[in-house]
């Protein structure tokens, strides 16, 4: 990974250590697989890998540790703040001014879907990537699964059943075959935990 997103991650990590237990783990996960996946299809990392590590910071300013994952006013809160905080990030790194005014934006746009608005993923594909893999990293291990679905009140067993039904699978299909191929394993590998 270049330098650049070296230094936005390392100005990113401690607005993460003040959000959700998780959300370290989530973006090193989603940078990790943005970054192949990125590459196999030929999308801007220009603009995804900052979104990718910018995208949470906001949930340092909420004042619930672990929030329900759906609930609507933890999302407006946290991208309003997370675009404000992005923002002066980009500059400080000095990012192409440019590409940053479109990284802030998708920041405050990010989770959208939650208000019934899936344009932001049909419009860009860095946003519809992205969104797959937001989406994905729930399943990226077994303790990710179980934290998402204790914010939700669920046990393991009845968010694995919400999660292959999620919305996000019929609203955003995923954008690429590597992230269906990402969702399927990790979905078999989950219910086998769950047995």
């Amino acid at each position: 990974m270049e330098s650049i997103y070296k230094k936005i991650w390392q100005l990113a990590i401690p607005f993460y250590k003040k959000g959700r237990s998780y959300d370290i783990i989530q973006v090193r996960w989603m940078m990790k697989e943005g970054d192949r996946i990125a590459d196999l299809e030929k999308i801007d990392k220009k603009l995804l890998l900052p979104l990718i590590i910018l995208h949470d910071v906001g949930y340092s300013k909420v004042k619930i540790k672990d929030p329900h994952i759906k609930d609507k006013d933890t999302k407006r809160v946290h991208m309003r703040e997370g675009a404000k905080i992005a923002a002066k990030i980009l500059e400080q790194v000095k990012y192409d001014p440019e590409l940053a005014k479109i990284i802030v934006r998708y920041i405050s746009i990010h989770d959208n879907w939650v208000f019934g608005d899936d344009w932001p993923y049909k419009s860009s594909r860095e946003m519809a990537l992205f969104n797959d893999l937001d989406f994905l990293w729930v399943t990226s291990s077994f303790r990710a699964f179980a934290a998402n679905g204790k914010s939700m009140g669920l046990t393991p067993k009845s968010f694995y059943k919400f999660w292959e039904s999620d919305e996000k699978l019929t609203r955003r299909p995923f954008c690429c075959s590597a992230t269906q191929k990402i969702f399927d394993q990790s979905m078999r590998r989950i219910k086998q935990q769950l047995t």
